[in-house]
């Protein structure tokens, strides 16, 4: 399951060439391994704020607004592919909005726990559980994440919403569909586990 993703990055003119070692990294890339450290504080830092919190600092709001944003750039998407005959994408919109707002309460909740600390915490890490495909991906049952998965031919850039975004690629319009409403289904199955926490 995903949970976090922290890195630096820019261009260095050596990458994936022959000087693209230690050595070079060591003369070159950062010779008193000053931003490596830094890299480390942040990890640190991070994981100590998650270890000591006691309601973990999950935001399901704006994850519901970034899935909303996934899914409207597939939505273009399939219209551009599959024109007229696009797959109608309401189902999938209408989950992510529920989801959103079922953070938005969350995340209110989170802010004034009161004595629920232990159920609210269950529920934030059910939430992300609950967007888990059982059956997994297509061609890939190893990777079951309805939201992220690294790409079936992108090396290892990871794709959102990669049942849907696939299909598409494919141009497969009966599997789009099906993604579709298995993205819905995944959305769904996380805001009841928030909506639960009440």
């Amino acid at each position: 399951m995903p949970s976090s993703d922290v890195g630096s990055s820019g261009s260095y003119g050596v990458y994936h060439s022959v000087f693209d070692n230690f050595n070079w990294f060591k003369k070159f890339g950062d010779p008193d391994f000053i931003y490596v450290q830094e890299m480390a504080r942040v990890f640190g830092v991070e994981t100590l704020r998650m270890a000591d919190a006691d309601v973990l600092p999950y935001d399901y709001e704006e994850y519901g607004k970034e899935i909303a944003v996934y899914i409207n750039a597939a939505k273009r998407k399939a219209d551009t592919t599959f024109g007229n005959q696009s797959p109608n994408f309401a189902e999938a919109v209408r989950a992510a909005h529920q989801f959103e707002q079922a953070g938005a309460k969350m995340l209110r909740k989170q802010q004034n726990p009161g004595n629920d600390l232990t159920r609210i915490n269950q529920s934030l890490r059910q939430a992300e559980r609950a967007l888990l495909i059982p059956e997994g991906l297509p061609n890939r049952p190893w990777f079951h994440h309805a939201i992220y998965a690294p790409g079936q031919y992108t090396g290892y850039a990871a794709v959102v919403i990669p049942g849907v975004n696939e299909a598409i690629d494919k141009h497969d319009l009966a599997r789009t569909g099906q993604q579709i409403a298995v993205l819905a289904a995944a959305l769904n199955r996380a805001t009841k586990v928030l909506e639960g926490s009440r």
